[in-house]
């Protein structure tokens, strides 16, 4: 029964409703979230395959927070995108995850204010880094009647990383743009 509770709590935050507000949750010089724990142990151990070693200084930064690193990183000039997760849903998709952005080694912020999970309203369906310090990201829109497999839009957020205070600090342009699938 607390699973299941936890499962819907998770959800209710999982909600995309942050992508029509205009708030930035990415603060300069802040920590890098730590990652959550998973009730039962999740399902990791079972995913293997989808984990990638850490390469980078970031990365280690990450798994020091207690997360684990999954997908290809992008590199433009001094700033890294990074995905990395605390659990697996059991088709292996990265389940309590977040985009991390650093510049010149400095955590910058997330992409999300929010862990998310797959097939829910506000996960992540792509990150693009088009230039140093400038990077968009696409997320699945789902409304209450669609199917798990199929969101009917999405929403795509720009971000740039601003200098505030002397510490790079990652910038939505929200509200993002809502796109009909």
């Amino acid at each position: 029964m607390i699973k299941i509770a936890s499962l819907f709590l998770g959800l209710i935050l999982a909600n995309g409703v942050w992508l029509e507000d205009n708030v930035n949750w990415n603060n300069p010089n802040a920590a890098i979230p730590t990652a959550p724990e998973i009730e039962g142990g999740g399902n990791l151990a079972n995913c293997l395959d989808n984990n990638r070693p850490a390469i980078f200084p970031e990365d280690e930064l990450l798994e020091a927070a207690g997360w684990t690193l999954t997908g290809a990183s992008q590199v433009f000039g001094a700033t890294k995108v990074i995905t990395a997760m605390a659990d697996a849903d059991g088709m292996c998709r990265p389940s309590y995850y977040n985009v991390f952005v650093f510049t010149d080694g400095q955590f910058s912020g997330t992409l999300s204010p929010v862990e998310m999970y797959p097939r829910t309203d506000g996960s992540l369906v792509s990150v693009d880094l088009y230039r140093e310090g400038y990077l968009a990201a696409t997320f699945n829109r789902y409304s209450e009647t669609d199917a798990l497999c199929c969101p009917s839009g999405s929403t795509r957020v720009s971000y740039e990383v601003k200098m505030e205070d002397n510490y790079p600090v990652l910038v939505p342009k929200l509200p993002g743009d809502n796109l009909i699938q």
